[in-house]
């Protein structure tokens, strides 16, 4: 193995290790465990449905990457374990993807090459992305379904959520056509203090960038059906990870149908990536939480114990993610 990449990886691990040790100290043993305890049987279930999630964006990843060159040494499962410990660190950093998306590109080079893993990465994250825009606008209809009366304010922000997930969706079908780096590069070329290291840097790598810009663009041109399976697949892992939350309001006497989850579980989202800087979404997701039981008439004690909860699963699948970086890959895994 690359010296580098062990000591990165171990850099990853031992980071991990460490933001972990204060998230459990931060919201304490006792009441990490009493919940549990509350939770009961049910607990696994939540946290199976996250290894169904993670196979899906997985899976997405795998048909992704199929057919380029080197993919065949990269196997499905370790795709699986990348997205996880990826995901995990993603969690720990204070904006995300400062730290997953450079880790599994790191992981993969070697077996892919810079280029085809930095590609691959890229349009995994923007898969992900568009994922996410489609999930909020699916919502919004969702939600007028079952709750007869909103607000006019609350309507208001709710198609103010559509048209913004419409215009990135618009935006990522740009990025799908011709590419990230350029465009992100001609953005940050107008940037003052940076402008002008930006313009010199596209100017000695455009050859390098054009080829990566076709690497990505290469999915959307040449293979729409592996687009959409791998935009599918998303889909389906974000849909699919509502299901929690209809899981963890049984233990508390609550029965939520599939469209509440998805509603709750919209908003948390929506609030935890607007302010994407929040350090673990801390706040965050349980303020979108408070947000979407209200709506619901459902007690604010309801909202308090799911965002507890999730924040356990959390945890839980950081831990899985940062002990998965120390097993070495084998050419089969």
């Amino acid at each position: 193995m690359n010296r580098k990449i062990k000591i990165i990886r171990d850099l990853f691990f031992v980071i991990g290790t460490l933001v972990l040790i204060w998230m459990v100290y931060r919201v304490g043993f006792d009441t990490i465990w009493d919940n549990i305890k509350s939770t009961g049987w049910w607990f696994f279930a939540i946290i199976g449905v996250w290894a169904f999630v993670y196979s899906f964006n997985g899976l997405s990843f795998h048909v992704i990457l199929r057919g380029s060159n080197g993919a065949g040494k990269v196997s499905l499962l370790r795709k699986i374990k990348l997205m996880i410990s990826g995901f995990a660190i993603n969690s720990m950093t204070p904006i995300g993807l400062l730290g997953g998306e450079p880790y599994k590109i790191i992981e993969l080079k070697q077996d892919l090459g810079i280029d085809q893993a930095t590609s691959g990465i890229l349009l995994s994250t923007m898969m992900h992305f568009l994922a996410h825009f489609i999930f909020w606008m699916a919502s919004v209809p969702i939600f007028i379904f079952v709750v007869p009366v909103i607000p006019l304010g609350i309507k208001i922000l709710l198609w103010g959520v559509v048209l913004g997930a419409l215009l990135l969706t618009y935006w990522a079908f740009t990025v799908f056509r011709k590419g990230l780096i350029h465009q992100a590069l001609s953005v940050a070329s107008q940037i003052p203090f940076v402008k002008k290291k930006v313009r010199v840097y596209r100017a000695e790598h455009a050859e390098r960038i054009a080829v990566m810009d076709n690497l990505m663009s290469e999915l959307y041109t040449n293979r729409k059906k592996d687009f959409f399976l791998a935009l599918s697949c998303e889909v389906i892992a974000r849909f699919l990870s509502s299901v929690e939350i209809m899981f963890m309001a049984i233990p508390i006497g609550y029965s939520l149908s599939f469209f509440d989850s998805v509603i709750v579980a919209a908003f948390s989202s929506l609030f935890a990536n607007i302010l994407f800087f929040s350090p673990m979404q801390l706040g965050t997701r349980e303020g979108g939480f408070g947000i979407a039981f209200s709506m619901l008439t459902i007690p604010l004690g309801v909202g308090v114990y799911v965002g507890l909860i999730t924040r356990i699963r959390e945890m839980f699948w950081i831990m899985v993610g940062v002990i998965l970086m120390r097993i070495k890959p084998s050419k089969n895994v």
